[in-house]
C-alpha cells in the first residue's frame, strides 16, 4: 500500500481477480476515499487460443462515489496527489473511459461485411470483432469493463451480452438475400426498420420463412417432401460450387451455366414460403425453422449470444465455412412456423405504451412509445438492460440519443427516460436477459 498526500486517501496496488480484490479493499477501507489498482489476467473467451490479456482495473472512491476504468497500459504515479487528481490524470493521459457504474453506457458499433451486405454490431464479442462501450472518442472493449464493474452491473464477467445487431442487406435481388439457415438453440427476434423502395416499390419486403403449405400438401407424407427438397438443394449446390470454383480461378461462367443456376435456384426456392414484411413488423424466429431475410429489408435483431447455425442453401459462395449443412438440417428442420405470436400489450400510462415483442426462455424484448414531453422511469431490474432507439429522440442522464443508437442500462438502474418536447414520439426497444 502506498500513501498519498495527507488527508487525500490512499493508493493500493493488488494482483488477482478484480471484483474480489475490490470487495476486500472496500470492506477494509478507512473512510470514503481511496484509489485501488488491480493487475489481472483476462481470458479472451471470444478468440480461441489467444493468450490472456494483462489488464489493470482502477477503482477511485471519493466522497462515497465510485468511478471505474480499465486499461492495458502501465500506470505511473505522478507523486503524492489526491486520489481523484491522480485518477483524472490517468484517465486523460491514457484516454481511458471513465465509468460511473450506476449510469448508462453507450454502445459503439462495429461494421462487419457479409456477402449479402453488412451487419452492424452493438454487443458482439468474437473472433471477427469485439464491440466497445464509448463516450465521445474514448472507448473500451465490453469484456474488459464487464470484468471490473462491481455487482455485475454490465453482466457476468466472462459471459457475452445479449446480442444486438442490425442486419442491412444489399438492395439487389439474390445478392442481398441472406443464408437460408436454421438454429437449434439460438433465439432471434427482428424488428423491421426500413424497406428499400428501389427493391420493393410498394414498401412491402419479405423474409423466406419455412415452407409453402400448398407444396407440402402435394405430397403423401412430409418425409417425401423433405427428400425432394433435399434433392433440389443438392442439384443446386453442385451448380453453385462449379460457378464458385471458376470465380476462384478468376474465370467467368458460361451463360448456359448461369441459366442452369437460375433454374435450379427457382426449383429449390419453390418449396419455401415468403412472408411479407413492412416497417414496424416483428418477426420471431422459431427454433429449427429455416429462414432468410431478403434483399433490401433492414432489421434490428436481438438474439441469444450464440453463433450456431445450419446452412441449408445460399445463392452465393459461403465464406464462413467450407460446406453446407443441408442433409443434417433437412432431417431436423421445422417445416411450418407456429400460429402467429402477436405482440402483447403489457400496459400503458399517460403518454407511454409498451408491448412485449419477444418472450423467450433466455431473454425478453419490449417495444415502448413515449409521447413528446413525457418522462418514464422503468422499474428496477435484477440484470442489465439494453436499450435501442428506433425513432425520435431520447434524453437520459443529461445526454441525447437518436435512432440507431443503443446503450446498456446497468443492473438496478432507475433513471428517467424522456422524450423531448417538440420532437417526434420516441420509440425504442428494451431488452434484458433472463437471470
Amino acid at each position: 500500500m502506498m500513501a498519498a498526500a495527507p488527508g487525500t486517501g490512499t493508493l493500493t496496488r493488488e494482483t488477482g481477480e478484480p471484483l474480489a480484490c475490490y470487495a476486500r479493499w472496500r470492506a477494509a477501507l478507512q473512510g470514503d476515499e481511496g484509489l485501488l489498482l488491480v493487475e489481472f489476467k483476462l481470458d479472451p473467451y471470444w478468440h480461441e487460443n489467444a493468450p490472456p490479456l494483462a489488464l489493470t482495473a482502477i477503482y477511485c472512491l471519493r466522497g462515497g462515489v465510485l468511478n471505474v476504468a480499465v486499461t492495458d497500459q502501465p500506470l505511473l504515479e505522478d507523486g503524492p496527489l489526491p486520489v481523484l487528481e491522480q485518477y483524472r490524470r490517468w484517465v486523460a493521459r491514457h484516454r481511458l473511459l471513465d465509468v460511473d457504474p450506476r449510469g448508462p453506457l453507450l454502445l459503439q458499433t462495429e461494421m462487419v461485411t457479409k456477402p449479402w451486405g453488412r451487419e452492424i454490431w452493438y454487443t458482439g464479442a468474437e473472433r471477427r470483432g469485439v464491440c466497445h462501450f464509448a463516450s465521445g472518442e474514448v472507448r473500451v472493449p465490453i469484456p474488459w469493463l464487464q470484468a471490473v464493474l462491481p455487482a455485475e452491473a454490465a453482466g457476468v464477467p466472462g459471459e457475452p451480452l445479449l446480442l444486438l445487431k442490425i442486419l442491412e442487406p444489399r438492395a439487389e435481388p439474390v445478392l442481398g438475400d441472406l443464408y437460408f439457415e436454421l438454429h437449434e438453440t439460438k433465439r432471434e427476434v427482428y424488428v423491421v426498420t426500413h424497406i428499400d423502395r428501389q427493391a420493393w416499390p410498394d414498401g412491402v419486403g419479405c423474409i423466406r420463412y419455412g415452407f409453402d403449405p400448398q407444396q407440402i400438401a402435394r405430397y403423401p407424407d412430409r418425409e417425401q417432401f423433405r427428400l425432394d427438397y433435399l434433392a433440389a438443394v443438392t442439384a443446386y449446390e453442385a451448380e453453385r460450387r462449379s460457378i464458385d470454383a471458376l470465380a476462384g480461378q478468376g474465370l467467368a461462367p458460361e451463360s448456359a451455366s448461369l441459366d442452369r443456376e437460375r433454374q435450379l435456384r427457382e426449383q429449390m426456392d419453390r418449396f419455401t414460403a415468403l412472408r411479407p414484411l413492412r416497417v414496424g413488423d416483428v418477426v420471431q424466429i422459431p427454433l429449427l425453422l429455416p429462414h432468410a431475410l431478403q434483399h433490401g429489408v433492414r432489421v434490428v435483431e436481438f438474439q441469444t449470444a450464440s453463433y450456431e447455425r445450419k446452412i441449408l442453401s445460399f445463392a452465393q459462395q459461403v465464406v464462413t465455412q467450407d460446406h453446407w449443412d443441408t442433409p443434417a438440417a433437412v432431417a431436423r428442420m421445422r417445416l411450418l412456423p407456429p400460429d402467429g405470436v402477436p405482440s402483447v400489450s403489457i400496459g400503458s400510462a399517460a403518454g407511454v405504451s409498451a408491448e412485449q415483442i419477444a418472450d423467450f426462455p433466455d431473454f425478453e424484448v419490449q417495444r415502448l412509445s413515449i409521447q413528446p414531453g413525457i418522462s418514464w422511469r422503468p422499474d428496477a431490474c435484477s440484470s442489465y438492460r439494453i436499450l435501442m432507439v428506433l425513432d425520435g429522440s431520447l434524453e437520459v442522464a443529461g445526454a441525447s440519443y437518436v435512432a440507431d443508437q443503443a446503450m446498456l442500462l446497468p443492473r438496478g438502474w432507475r433513471g428517467l427516460l424522456a422524450a423531448p418536447q417538440g420532437a417526434p414520439p420516441l420509440v425504442f426497444l428494451l431488452a434484458r436477459p433472463r437471470c
